[in-house]
């Protein structure tokens, strides 16, 4: 194939993924893989398939890659690991999810590589980014209007929610992040343009965020706004927007399910609960790890609870860190933290890399709380930023 088609090929390919991403959950199937329930994901799909042609053509890797190389090498020791203390079989679901972080992997040089011949390619990758966002907030405020009630999904393995905005990935956790995602890529899009119209989609993505309930997206939310707005010496813009959005989240409705009251322990008990069974892991294997991700074997394992694969709980952690940390050790956490310091250093500060690293902040603050550090559309969605944001040395 020659390079104007392969060029084009990756184009498409790259454009498919964009319009797939609102879509989230609503798309995604289970299959039977050696008697495993895995879910697949046509987006997922279309990531490996860039990532592949990484490896056909053999493309240089940015220097961005070598930092997370190294870290993909301790997943993959850990999962290697992992086999004095589990049967291979037993290790194939966390396999999966390794291969599915390594196709990401190559899926941000992929990025990188397409965005970066074209600037008009990478405006339209970024503003392709705020539409996600938006069209993520319209999808959840129509299910809260017109399906508030989801509690039937729940023969599907998702949480009981009622009057909450799920949205299309089926979670308020997880649509929370990319509803502040989508708030920072537009705020970004209005300093780049002035674009007065932009307030209005900006006060759209703060009511649908109002409107998940998910306190994690709204420390989330702070700790984003608060990063962007600092570094461009505008604190009064900050706590402008702070304040609007602490007065509606006073005001929705906080009746009709326990999940819309703000005050709720439930939920707390819940993480606390698994936090310690994050320590309790970790401390059969502090070093290298369970191996990543065996937690629903190991849970089986160590914990006594029955591996059920279905579950969307089995194999996470409340806490992607502790997740690291439980599946991978002291040596993957260390790494971790290692690429992140990198990726903050070498970043360039322009618009982009500053929308980069406040999606980042965000992302880490909300990840303390909900296992969406790993989670495929962040994955996606952080290396589109990264692509879009990082540049090459001369």
């Amino acid at each position: 194939m020659d390079l104007s088609k392969t060029k084009k090929l990756k184009e498409f390919l790259l454009f498919a993924y964009l319009a797939l991403f609102p879509f989230g959950q609503l798309l995604s199937i289970r299959t039977n893989v050696f008697g495993f329930s895995v879910p697949f994901h046509p987006a997922d799909i279309i990531a490996g398939l860039l990532g592949i042609g990484v490896l056909i053509y053999k493309e240089k890797l940015p220097t961005f890659f070598a930092p997370i190389k190294n870290f993909l090498w301790v997943l993959f020791f850990s999962l290697v690991f992992s086999l004095s203390i589990f049967k291979p079989v037993e290790v194939l679901p966390g396999a999966l999810y390794a291969v599915r972080l390594a196709a990401y992997s190559l899926f941000f040089a992929a990025c990188f590589r397409i965005v970066q011949k074209s600037e008009k390619v990478k405006a339209f990758v970024f503003s392709s980014l705020a539409y996600i966002g938006f069209f993520i907030a319209i999808f959840g405020l129509f299910q809260y209007f017109f399906y508030p009630d989801v509690r039937p999904f729940t023969v599907w393995g998702w949480d009981d929610h009622l009057f909450r905005i799920v949205g299309t990935f089926l979670d308020p956790g997880f649509t929370s992040i990319f509803l502040v995602f989508g708030f920072l890529a537009t705020l970004a899009k209005l300093f780049i343009g002035r674009d007065k119209k932009l307030l209005v989609v900006l006060a759209v993505f703060i009511l649908a965020l109002a409107l998940t309930y998910s306190r994690a997206g709204y420390v989330a939310f702070l700790g984003g706004i608060l990063t962007f707005l600092l570094a461009k010496k505008n604190l009064k813009k900050a706590l402008v927007i702070i304040g609007i959005f602490a007065f509606i989240v006073l005001f929705i409705p906080s009746f009709g399910s326990e999940g819309v009251h703000l005050g709720r322990t439930k939920s707390i008990f819940a993480r606390l609960e698994s936090y310690s069974e994050a320590i309790k892991l970790t401390a059969k294997s502090p070093v290298f790890g369970v191996g990543f991700n065996n937690l629903c074997v190991a849970k089986d394992k160590f914990l006594g609870q029955t591996a059920n694969f279905q579950s969307h709980a089995c194999s996470g952690i409340e806490s992607s860190l502790l997740m690291l940390l439980a599946t991978s050790g002291v040596v993957g956490i260390i790494v971790f933290v290692y690429l992140i310091y990198w990726i903050i250093r070498e970043i360039p500060k322009d618009i982009y890399g500053l929308t980069f690293i406040s999606s980042l902040v965000a992302l880490l603050l909300h990840s303390l709380f909900v296992n969406s550090l790993f989670y495929p559309w962040v994955m996606g969605w952080m290396g589109l930023l990264l692509g879009v944001s990082f540049k090459e040395k001369s």
